[in-house]
């Protein structure tokens, strides 16, 4: 076990040196640690960006099991996007469970956290950190005049978390922010930019929600779970979706309420938010070069290539076989 104390909110980076034994890569724009061979592979990038915000990028799989501990005083706001893994990390005595495809808002003040590492566990994560002033800041500046109920630590309070799913607008940010992370051109500019979009969606995703604090909702018990899980089905059979009265029907939920909680989850319709999941995946199966236009619009269940290409040129503002081509292109240079 690795004892780690942090006083300044941008030392809290290098603390992931001596805690998982990563060593330095030089890089211009990103600083990036790695892991050595012998403990796993993968690693973690930081910038600082401008407006007193921190971007940091983890990719990476422990070969053994680590545990770290973490302590630090200073007031500081973390956003949390969990893209793969996710674990169970205790915080100031509390077990906070961090689930993939779900997104953390994290107050945090004099804190104790004990994170454990699993071998053979791809780990995918982005975060913004910033002081608890600049986020207040932020909040003002981003919510058009509004004064929402912003989420803060009470007194004697050392930490606060709010969570919301990673929607498809949020998710497709958070791609567009890791695929840049590994490119050089533009690209302290184009995070930056990226970065503060990510916090504007997340920002009104949070207060949409009431802030994350007491909301009306409609959901009670085990309903997020069956909404999650509706979810799933459909990114499961994207090609062949169940009617909504299946989808229902399959997850233990009436059809009002299911198409009520997708509203409230994920701010769009149950067949609306399939629409952006089929389109996110050609779109992702473009890039890498998987599969042509015809069989990417195939393979996330559009029947006319026609529509397909029509749909996505209207989301991304390109069309498909430019977006091939570019994915073929980049894959073909020299490295």
């Amino acid at each position: 076990m690795i004892h780690i104390e942090h006083r300044d909110m941008h030392q809290h980076f290098y603390q992931y040196k001596p805690a998982l034994e990563m060593i330095d890569d030089p890089d211009w724009t990103m600083e990036t640690l790695r892991l050595p061979k012998n403990m796993g592979e993968g690693e973690i990038r930081r910038m600082i960006l401008r407006g007193g915000l921190e971007l940091c990028i983890a990719e990476y799989r422990m070969s053994a099991e680590r545990t770290a501990t973490f302590t630090g005083t200073d007031s500081l706001v973390e956003l949390n996007y969990c893209l793969e893994g996710g674990d169970v990390i205790e915080v100031s005595g509390q077990r906070v469970e961090i689930k993939p495809n779900e997104w953390q808002l994290l107050l945090m003040k004099d804190i104790h956290a004990v994170m454990r590492h699993k071998p053979d566990k791809e780990m995918r994560y982005l975060s913004i950190r910033m002081k608890e002033s600049d986020f207040r800041d932020y909040v003002r500046a981003g919510m058009d005049g509004e004064e929402p109920t912003v989420p803060r630590l009470h007194k004697d309070q050392t930490f606060h978390m709010s969570r919301c799913p990673i929607i498809p607008e949020i998710g497709e940010v958070l791609q567009q922010l890791m695929r840049q992370a590994r490119e050089e051109s533009l690209r302290r500019l184009y995070m930056e930019s990226r970065t503060m979009e990510l916090l504007l969606l997340s920002l009104r995703q949070l207060f949409a929600s009431g802030g994350g604090e007491q909301t009306k909702s409609v959901l009670r018990g085990d309903d997020l779970d069956k909404i999650q899980c509706a979810r799933a089905v459909l990114f499961e059979r994207m090609d062949d979706p169940p009617a909504l009265l299946e989808l229902a029907r399959l997850v233990g939920m009436n059809d009002y309420k299911l198409k009520l909680g997708f509203k409230e989850v994920y701010g769009n319709t149950v067949f609306g938010l399939l629409r952006e999941m089929r389109l996110e995946k050609a779109r992702h199966c473009l890039e890498t070069g998987r599969m042509n236009v015809s069989e990417a619009a195939y393979a996330v269940g559009y029947s006319n290539p026609g529509h397909f290409a029509e749909a996505f040129r209207g989301k991304y503002g390109i069309r498909p076989h430019t977006l091939l081509a570019r994915g073929r292109s980049f894959e073909q240079s020299p490295k």
